[in-house]
């Protein structure tokens, strides 16, 4: 039978259609990218491998040098840049680019982000922090959302694993909705909203996919695309960058494990990965509260495409329950 389920925090409705669903390798699609084992670990032809440093403008490098692990680089095609900043009212509200936006790339041209070596993706994640605080100090920026695209559905237009981040002059409607939704549970309860969904999904166990120490791995209630994951820390943290080292190394690892589920299980569809953290917000600070958000990190495989209904009327249509990918990524 369907049902509506509602998402506690952003409030959101989600229909789930299980009489529609699939098995996982019912899902037609092609794989995202070509087999990795085909692929050279250098190619000359890549704007993002070792020997092309120079067609990128670099903003900070791990290990820099000829023998960089990770980069940061200026997007060549950027989203956001520095052109200006005024907001314009004419009826409608006009606010210029501005902001930053900017790769992360990890060297191996031919190895998957959940194929790298632990230290390769705790660099990579210890980036993503340093660049979220870097970011943050500028007067303009509002908030800093760092993802992931894989594979053409997943609006990957090069081959090489690499992250982007995109710094803005404002909150995202997404972000906020989940920022409000927090505060208000904390105003009436006491308490923040998804340290209780930590306990709720560990209490009912059948949406829970990894139980990590640092870390929790589960399948939301109301989640938006089959086969979603949210990795959540088990300590209360309002910002992604609150990890120590060791709790960033346990990412890498529950990280991997992830994707790589994924890409076995699922014949290596599209995804998307994003983190969401507290905005930085300068000017709204106050509005924030560091004790009724606490930051995840969302993994959506692109295994689903969204029609008329879900488009017009901003419900999604899940044909996968959440405990049922909860235990399809649970066997063995």
């Amino acid at each position: 039978m369907s049902e509506f389920r509602q998402d506690i925090v952003s409030k959101h409705w989600v229909l789930f259609a299980p009489n529609r669903a699939m098995r996982p390798e019912d899902f037609k699609h092609e794989p995202a990218s070509p087999n990795p084992k085909n692929l050279q670990e250098v190619d000359k032809r890549c704007p993002f491998c070792p020997g092309n440093e120079t067609m990128n403008l670099e903003v900070a490098s791990y290990h820099p040098g000829r023998k960089w692990k990770v980069r940061v680089i200026l997007n060549k095609f950027e989203a956001l840049g520095h052109t200006g900043g005024r907001e314009r009212h004419d009826f409608y509200i006009v606010r210029e680019g501005i902001g930053d936006h900017e790769v992360i790339v990890t060297r191996p041209h031919n190895v998957l982000t959940g194929f790298l070596s632990d230290d390769m993706v705790d660099a990579m994640l210890k980036t993503y922090q340093d660049r979220m605080i870097d970011l943050a100090q500028h007067p303009e920026v509002q908030y800093v959302h760092i993802l992931q695209n894989h594979g053409r559905e997943g609006g990957a237009s090069v081959t090489h694993p690499h992250s982007q981040v995109f710094a803005t002059p404002f909150v995202p409607e997404h972000l906020h909705d989940e920022v409000v939704g927090g505060q208000h549970y904390f105003g009436v309860q006491g308490a923040c909203i998804y340290c209780e969904m930590i306990l709720k999904e560990l209490s009912d166990s059948v949406r829970v996919v990894l139980d990590h120490k640092d870390f929790l791995v589960f399948a939301p209630f109301a989640s938006r695309v089959p086969y979603a994951l949210r990795i959540i820390p088990k300590r209360h943290q309002a910002n992604f960058f609150e990890m120590t080292d060791a709790e960033r190394r346990s990412l890498a690892q529950v990280l991997k494990v992830c994707l790589q589920n994924i890409h076995n299980k699922l014949n290596n569809p599209s995804y998307n990965y994003y983190i969401h953290s507290l905005p930085a917000s300068h000017s709204l600070h106050t509005r924030y509260d560091v004790r009724s958000y606490h930051w995840h990190l969302e993994i959506l495989p692109r295994l689903n495409f969204w029609g008329g209904f879900e488009l017009g009327s901003d419900v999604y249509v899940n044909t996968v329950l959440p405990e049922t990918a909860a235990d399809v990524f649970r066997r063995p």
